[in-house]
């Protein structure tokens, strides 16, 4: 019988990628874990009903870690054919030996990751049609909602269907698959020589769960409520923050609950935990099993299964995030927060679904006689929020409240202060959660004081 040569160049799927690494790697008895994903996405753009932009495109690769000595050598490759993942394997190997021993570095065969549908019925039955469709929806319904709006520069839709795996050499072996479908819009509206913007996004896993229209109608409302505005004033005000401005601060100061920040020095909560470090009515939780949230995994980057995590209970620092490493070193069990930043990244620590725990409905109502700032969002994280320190200094735009009555728009203005101080100053928390796109989510909170400049 005549046997077949498998031709090296041929490229292999995922699932035969991540078997022909772990056998070479075996045969050469090294400590090896890849890290494989297969993304495809499609984008669509409409502006003046006419599609703009079609995208369609699939990436995929694996990424290796090697284990020498304690020490990590890591490797990419995209390109999966046997001579390039055989490349791919040298390097790590090779790499691992120009690299500093780790404490703590280990592979781990984890338990079992808890079962999560992530993907809803799929994107399989849903048409090229009905995606442009959703796109022209959006862009029709908030050009005409209001005759204030001569634009909508921005918006369209989105999805993904992300498939992953994690193995090693000590047996460990486990895969998933996430989908996500995506419409947002940003209506720009103008009177009397003023201009706005603003929008609003939805994240789903059922396409038919989708609705342009009102997603387009609440874009173009929040536009519209800050036509108008006037000067805000300069000093310390009460502060209303609304869930998805609270949502934005708590996703600019996520790193300071990574304890790989922590060991670094470069958070304000080392030596904390144990600590109270917020008010009472505080409750920050991140929760990667949250199947509704953007962010949602059975397992993190290195395999370790996913499951919720309090951080901050009633105002009392009780945990910080971990991957397998920073957790080791800290004389702790892996919280299941290994995150990759794209293949070529290293494994480090971030969060998944986190949250600022709402109240309960029902509960205690905001005062009444609420007089302040109402603050509706915030821009400029990049160089206006230090996670180290907790300082902020960020531009934002909100209303003026009297006696709980909106009065007026304000002009854009800083809101500054310390995300630290601001968690000690709160004193109400709402009942409705409210998310963002980086994974982050909110109900209104009121604080006692922040520093507003008006422009």
């Amino acid at each position: 019988m005549t046997r077949l040569k498998r031709d090296p160049a041929a490229q292999l799927s995922l699932e035969g990628a991540q078997t022909f690494l772990l056998g070479l790697a075996r045969a050469r008895e090294l400590e090896l874990e890849v890290f494989a994903q297969r993304e495809q996405n499609t984008s669509v753009s409409a502006l003046k009903g006419e599609v703009t932009q079609f995208q369609l495109s699939t990436q995929q690769g694996v990424a290796l870690r090697v284990l020498r000595g304690g020490a990590w050598g890591e490797s990419f490759t995209e390109n999966l054919s046997e001579a390039a993942l055989e490349r791919a394997l040298d390097r790590a190997s090779e790499n691992a030996e120009l690299t500093v021993p780790e404490s703590g570095a280990a592979l781990v065969n984890w338990p079992p990751a808890p079962a999560l549908d992530l993907s809803g019925e799929g994107l399989s039955g849903v048409t090229v049609a009905q995606k442009v469709a959703a796109a022209l929806e959006l862009d029709r319904v908030a050009a005409g909602a209001d005759p204030r709006v001569i634009s909508v520069p921005y918006g369209g839709y989105s999805d993904s269907v992300r498939d992953w795996q994690v193995a090693n050499t000590g047996g460990l072996e486990r895969s998933a698959q996430a989908l996500s479908a995506i419409t947002e819009v940003y209506p720009l509206l103008s009177e009397s020589g003023q201009s706005k913007m603003d929008g609003d996004w939805q994240f789903t896993r059922e396409f038919t769960q989708l609705d342009p229209t009102r997603t387009a109608l609440v874009a173009v409302e929040r536009a519209a409520a800050l036509l108008g505005a006037r000067p805000a004033p300069s000093g310390a005000f009460p502060v209303w923050i609304s869930g998805r401005a609270m949502a934005e601060l708590l996703g600019l100061f996520a790193p300071m609950f990574s304890g790989r920040m922590l060991e670094e020095g470069k958070s304000p909560l080392a030596g904390r935990v144990g600590e109270v470090i917020a008010a009472p009515g505080v409750t920050i939780v991140d929760d990667a099993t949250l199947e509704t949230g953007l962010l949602a995994r059975p397992f993190d980057a290195e395999g370790c299964p996913s499951a919720p995590l309090t951080l901050v209970e009633g105002g009392l620092l009780q945990a910080v995030m971990h991957n397998q490493g920073t957790a080791a070193r800290a004389g702790v069990d892996s919280t299941g927060h290994a995150k990759r930043y794209g293949l070529g990244g290293p494994v480090g620590v971030g969060h998944s679904n986190l949250f600022l725990r709402p109240h309960a409905p029902g509960g205690a109502a905001p005062p009444a006689a609420f007089s302040g700032i109402q603050l509706l969002g915030v821009s400029g994280g990049h160089a206006g929020a230090n996670a180290v320190t907790g300082d902020f200094s960020l531009e934002a735009s909100g209303f003026l409240v009297q006696d709980g009555e909106r009065q007026h728009a304000l002009d854009v203005f800083t809101v500054a202060g310390n995300f630290l101080d601001l968690l000690w100053d709160v004193r109400w928390v709402g009942a409705d959660l409210h998310w963002t796109s980086l994974g982050t989510g909110a109900p209104d909170v009121l604080v006692g004081a922040l520093s507003i400049a008006g422009q």
